[in-house]
């Protein structure tokens, strides 16, 4: 067995002791150090510190559904600042940050809002044609009803799509012609039936109205801003003996027992609105 010398034995009890208050000074200095990282980790920061991560936060956010630089918006804004002051509400002499939204509304308009440099306090929103032929300003005091400031609707008269969802129609009954424009840009719609002892036309309320039976065509034209979009529609109208008929075959007709007999849609029209239930994106 191996007994160390007194002079060995000292330095080693001296290495023994040294070791033990290094490990426990660490000991002693390891729960700090753990709230230290615990208070980094739950975010205990200064009060600029924590402005600034705001700020970058909502730029991200932003960054994710809106355009707030780059050649488009410069493009958008530059068509935009070229209308009248007096219609776009946009001051000359005052400072403005603009968000277009990265997805085109309707395949058509560039969304762009306006708002007061440095705030959020939103000044104007606008919907500005890719092609830069016409501007609207959303009104949301009005539902976000859009006005027209400037330019020309042919092209957007181009993309507006007229349809009839149901081309079957009840004997006293009604169907439905829909108008879907971009934007939500209100249009007038009227309606010609070129055999009304078939069916008759309701223009204001957007109805196709069921006479006798038979098969009809309806001429249906959608007017914006002096343009007219016109689409032949067909309807065909049934009386109970067709409707029951199709149910016996399994033809699921879209039958509605309301007041009286005939179908029940429930979708309106409304022509200074734009049209009845899809009407843009």
């Amino acid at each position: 067995m191996f007994f160390p010398s007194e002079n060995r034995k000292n330095k080693w009890l001296a290495g023994l002791l040294l070791a033990a208050m290094v490990t426990a000074g660490a000991l002693a200095a390891a729960p700090s150090v753990q709230a230290a990282e615990t208070a980094v980790k739950e975010g205990v920061t200064t009060a600029a510190e924590a402005q600034k991560a705001r700020q970058a936060a909502k730029k991200q956010a932003l960054s994710e559904y809106y355009v707030t630089e780059g050649r488009k918006l410069d493009e958008t804004v530059a068509r935009l600042t070229a209308v009248d002051s007096a219609k776009t509400g946009l001051a000359a002499d005052q400072a403005y940050s603009y968000r277009m939204d990265k997805e085109l509304t309707g395949d058509f308009f560039r969304h762009v809002r306006a708002f007061r440099k440095g705030t959020d306090e939103l000044v104007g929103d606008y919907l500005v044609a890719k092609d830069g032929s016409c501007v609207y300003r959303r009104r949301s005091e009005d539902g976000n009803r859009a006005e027209m400031l400037d330019g020309t609707t042919e092209s957007l008269v181009g993309k507006t799509e007229i349809y009839n969802l149901y081309r079957k129609v009840p004997v006293k009954g009604a169907g439905k012609v829909f108008v879907r424009v971009p934007g939500n840009v209100p249009c007038k719609l009227t309606l010609t039936s070129l055999d009304e002892s078939i069916a008759r036309a309701d223009s204001e309320q957007g109805r196709v109205l069921g006479v006798s039976r038979g098969k009809v065509d309806i001429i249906a034209e959608a007017e914006i801003g002096g343009y007219v979009k016109t689409q032949k529609l067909k309807f065909q109208v049934v009386d109970e003996q067709d409707v029951a008929r199709e149910e016996r075959s399994g033809g699921g007709m879209p039958i509605s027992i309301g007041i009286g007999w005939g179908w029940g849609w429930g979708w309106g029209w409304d022509h200074d609105r734009g049209g009845g239930i899809i009407i843009g994106t």
